[in-house]
């Protein structure tokens, strides 16, 4: 189903694509003269369903190349993901976007390195199964539901979750 959204990494940063298995599936049945025409076709393809910015194109396309060579069972370079992951689930209410701030907040004045992503579509936010808002998961793993606590409180918990050379404070 084209509505259906796939995590690809991109940068630093994973980004939801739309449409991504059925345009894999097209490309990868047809026969290409070069692996750059496919590549191209691929970029296009995905570029039409997707909102691409100008001058992260390059960023997009060495990306979606290197997910579909995954597709396909070929080997690819791998991107490295940041060490921490950290997701703020909620419904982009003002709460919910205050406290997804105050996380960008506690990760730059501790100079942490991670992956973060603010999750407000309905669709994604089902697999977690949260029933209160905002939530925050950092490895995969549900840490806080439907409180927002102190900032203090809140650079405890996400302290405790980063790797010392993620941080100059390293374990509290």
């Amino acid at each position: 189903m084209a509505d259906d959204i796939t995590q690809v990494r991109i940068g630093k940063n994973l980004i939801g694509l739309r449409g991504i298995p059925e345009i894999f599936q097209e490309v990868a049945a047809r026969e290409w003269a070069t692996p750059a025409a496919a590549q191209e076709e691929l970029f296009q393809r995905v570029a039409g369903q997707n909102y691409i910015p100008s001058g992260s194109r390059e960023d997009y396309r060495q990306a979606v190349w290197r997910e579909f060579r995954r597709f396909r069972g070929e080997s690819a370079d791998e991107q490295t993901p940041a060490q921490l992951e950290i997701k703020v689930l909620g419904l982009g209410c003002s709460g919910c976007r205050q406290f997804y701030q105050r996380v960008i907040e506690i990760l730059a004045a501790h100079a942490i390195v991670a992956d973060l992503q603010y999750i407000t579509d309905p669709a994604l936010l089902k697999p977690y199964e949260v029933r209160a808002f905002p939530a925050l998961v950092i490895n995969g793993r549900l840490v806080l539901a439907g409180r927002i606590p102190e900032a203090a409180g809140l650079a405890r918990l996400i302290l405790a979750h980063a790797e010392p050379s993620q941080s100059g404070e390293g374990r509290s």
